[in-house]
């Protein structure tokens, strides 16, 4: 079994990141909707969307939005907040088949990265490639490598819900690695999260054999310019559409 299957199935997973900024996360997506402009008849789908706390903020906001999440655990937490024009579905990103096509497609919060194979990561784009609508957007919203790289806080201990999170963190120049040890009572465990440092150029060769341009870059989530030093990298592409003549 692969990290992610395991960690992110896991209840200590749930607990250690239940503070996630949901203000951030909004943030982001009415930034992000100002630059994309869609309509209400668009649809989303929320690559890697966890929870779905994204997915929901969207489907608030009137908009017919799709998330899908390997983790069993994550979507049955999200399917509380199913309705008509929402919902959620157990699948992997790199070989879900919806047999429908979508306006917008996000990958948010550093939701790639995780394979050990880079020709997976060429596979999550080919397939949002195949499931985006011509003139359709795919956004990605990833940790910024020279930002990782230079600033990595080696260790840190979190206390939460009586449980104790000693954190570990160090990198190799092609992934970062955060070793998570878990104390509950008398139970210990231990998880390591493993995300591939990936940089702007790096993104761009997974768009060879596609027909999808790099519309723009930015380093933070009030879409600032990117920069060496940013929190982020996030890109927006978008598909072509193809001349059929």
């Amino acid at each position: 079994m692969e990290w992610y299957q395991d960690w992110f199935n896991s209840k200590y997973y749930h607990i250690l990141y239940k503070h996630r900024d949901n203000t951030e996360a909004e943030l982001l997506i009415d930034k992000l909707l100002n630059i994309i402009r869609p309509n209400k008849k668009h649809s989303f789908l929320d690559l890697g969307c966890g929870s779905g706390r994204h997915s929901i903020y969207l489907n608030k906001k009137g908009f017919l939005v799709d998330g899908i999440d390997l983790s069993k655990n994550s979507i049955q937490q999200a399917k509380v907040y199913e309705n008509e024009k929402l919902k959620f579905i157990e699948g992997d990103m790199r070989s879900f088949s919806l047999n429908k096509k979508y306006h917008i497609i996000l990958n948010l919060f550093t939701s790639f990265g995780y394979f050990k194979d880079n020709n997976d990561n060429k596979k999550v784009f080919q397939n949002s490639y195949e499931h985006l609508h011509e003139n359709g957007y795919f956004v990605i919203d990833f940790l910024n490598k020279n930002k990782v790289i230079n600033s990595l806080k080696a260790s840190e201990i979190k206390h939460i819900n009586g449980v104790l999170f000693e954190i570990t963190k160090k990198n190799d120049n092609k992934f970062v690695y955060k070793t998570i040890s878990i104390t509950d009572k008398k139970n210990k465990f231990t998880f390591t999260e493993r995300v591939r440092l990936i940089d702007k150029n790096q993104f761009l060769t997974y768009l060879n054999g596609l027909e999808m341009n790099l519309l723009y870059t930015f380093g933070d989530y009030k879409l600032n310019p990117h920069t060496p030093s940013s929190d982020r990298l996030l890109l927006v592409f978008q598909k072509r559409k193809i001349n059929k003549n």
